[in-house]
């Protein structure tokens, strides 16, 4: 662990290699998996006594909730990606937050999240609307003239360079947030020293800190959310059942 927590440091002070991003998203993954197998164990339980699955079923009723009321009622079937893009994201930020390395600090693992995101809505655009539908949708609604065909072909490019600028926005927005949070953090540690001893200034920014990393976990997750339901609404669809 204490390699581990070295690793870590060095990364943040510009001495780690290109490897160590895909190195700490590995961790997560089997952090998230680890946790998740403590969590299965657990749920026939009821009321189930394991905090972890405890917290796995309100974490679980938010996401679904969240599904629901921005895609649609068939938001249901997004929400094992949904859930799992919530937590990746989270528990990266949360890496950062106890000492150890962020993978959402880096822009190479925030944008490959991103492509991911971006690419599976376009596959379900579609799933969702068939290949002529789906072309459809980029030349936006009807126009009803045939003097008004340049406009819709315009409407054509602009909405497939919109469809392409979301992989930047997505990624820059988490890798500037959680990367400038930590670049925050560690001026205020090597603000004032004492001998050798740094005085730890950035634990004044804990709660901050947690507001940042819990905010940014629900925007990505949130606007992934919403990509899927512009691209797989259906204005006939019937209202969600309660």
């Amino acid at each position: 662990m204490d390699n581990l927590f070295l690793l870590a440091q060095s990364e943040a002070h510009g001495e780690g290699e290109w490897w160590t991003p895909i190195f700490w998203t590995a961790v997560v993954f089997l952090f998230i998996i680890v946790l998740g197998r403590i969590a299965i164990e657990h749920v026939r339980e009821r009321p189930p006594r394991n905090p972890i699955t405890l917290l796995a079923e309100h974490v679980y009723v938010f996401i679904e909730n969240m599904c629901v009321s921005v895609i649609g009622p068939h938001g249901r079937k997004y929400i094992p990606f949904v859930f799992t893009i919530y937590l990746v994201v989270l528990f990266s930020n949360l890496f950062g937050l106890i000492g150890l390395f962020a993978p959402t600090s880096s822009l190479g693992i925030t944008f490959g999240m991103a492509v991911v995101v971006v690419i599976y809505v376009q596959e379900e655009g579609i799933r969702a609307n068939g290949p002529i539908g789906y072309i459809k949708h980029f030349f936006g609604p009807p126009l009803g003239s045939v003097y008004l065909i340049g406009i819709s072909i315009l409407l054509f490019f602009i909405e497939v360079i919109s469809e392409a600028a979301k992989m930047l926005s997505l990624s820059l927005r988490l890798q500037g947030n959680i990367s400038g949070e930590h670049r925050v953090g560690s001026t205020l540690g090597n603000l004032i020293h004492i001998g050798n001893f740094g005085v730890p200034l950035q634990t004044l920014l804990v709660p901050l800190s947690l507001f940042v990393v819990l905010v940014q976990a629900l925007v990505f997750t949130m606007l992934t959310c919403v990509y899927l339901g512009l691209m797989t609404h259906h204005d006939e669809e019937p209202a969600a059942a309660h």
